[in-house]
């Protein structure tokens, strides 16, 4: 059941309108409004870099060390979010993790099919290892996260690092991960989420991969024919989430793969809730989980 006090934030479900391409300006002018209106936690040093083409965002806490860097890839179906959407996400994470965050502002379909958005991630993530001294990190701990697509294009990224013979990331944060591009797992009957329909995924799906089959591993992680070798993982999903199963899938792969995986299910939250207003007192807890893992996994590592 969804938290209550979402659900009166929320108000009643609505239908959304068949995802046209004349659709897509409005919404992401309706998500940079959303955004605007969104407080975010006061971080101690906040500043914009090129990394290497790839518009990125430095937040790090303040500390007198080398903080361990956490690179965080945002939601939005991959055709909606950037830096500034998900300017108080980000925030508020590197707040309750008291690590470094790197937001990425990876290309958008349909502007940029795949594999632009992952190639972007890539670039990024090879940066950030590369300019971690530069930016007061520990280059020896760099982990990789997302959320939604961002977690979607997490896993593809350990599977492409993997695949290339590249070092993994420390670990792998993915929150609510698409992992399934038939959108076609047992979740999708058992939850209703208007916003968040079959029909709204499938033009996702449509527009970001082209002519890509959405069975290649680095857009369905899920379907992979091998997982050994990945990062260790933290994937979390949310129970009123029509996408719940494929993070949960996810995770039962990885760990029959020998993967080290921490599984949680969230209860009460929907799809996306780190974009709901941190003063939801269920968006605070999930927000202080997920920072609470965050450092857990880097100290121990």
């Amino acid at each position: 059941m969804l938290d209550s006090d979402i659900a009166a934030f929320a108000g009643p479900p609505q239908e959304m309108p068949p995802l046209t391409p004349e659709l897509i300006p409005l919404l992401r002018a309706n998500m940079a409004m959303m955004a605007a209106a969104m407080p975010g936690a006061d971080i101690d040093r906040v500043e914009d870099f090129d990394a290497d083409g790839v518009p990125v965002r430095l937040y790090r806490p303040a500390s007198d060390r080398p903080l361990p860097l956490l690179v965080f890839l945002h939601g939005g179906g991959w055709m909606f979010g950037d830096l500034d959407t998900h300017d108080a996400m980000t925030r508020h994470l590197a707040a309750a993790s008291g690590c470094a965050v790197l937001g990425v502002g990876y290309r958008l379909a349909p502007e940029h099919k795949f594999p632009a958005g992952l190639d972007d991630a890539m670039t990024a993530f090879d940066w950030a290892r590369r300019s971690a001294d530069d930016l007061g990190c520990d280059p020896a701990r760099i982990a990789l996260g997302g959320e939604s697509a961002g977690g979607n294009l997490t896993a593809a990224a350990t599977l492409r690092l993997r695949d290339d013979g590249k070092p993994q990331p420390l670990f792998q944060l993915l929150i609510h991960p698409a992992t399934d591009m038939s959108f076609s797992l047992p979740s999708f009957a058992e939850v209703a989420a208007p916003g968040l329909s079959k029909p709204y995924l499938d033009a996702c799906r449509e527009y970001y991969l082209g002519d890509t089959p959405e069975s290649d591993p680095l857009v369905s992680p899920l379907l992979a024919t091998n997982h050994t070798g990945l990062a260790p993982a933290i994937v979390l999903t949310a129970s009123e989430d029509p996408l719940r199963d494929d993070g949960e899938y996810y995770a039962a792969a990885l760990v029959r793969s020998g993967v080290e995986t921490l599984a949680c299910r969230l209860p009460g939250l929907p799809h996306g809730f780190q974009f709901l207003p941190i003063t939801i007192a269920a968006v605070a807890a999930a927000n202080d989980l997920i920072g609470g893992l965050v450092r857990r996994y880097f100290a121990c590592r």
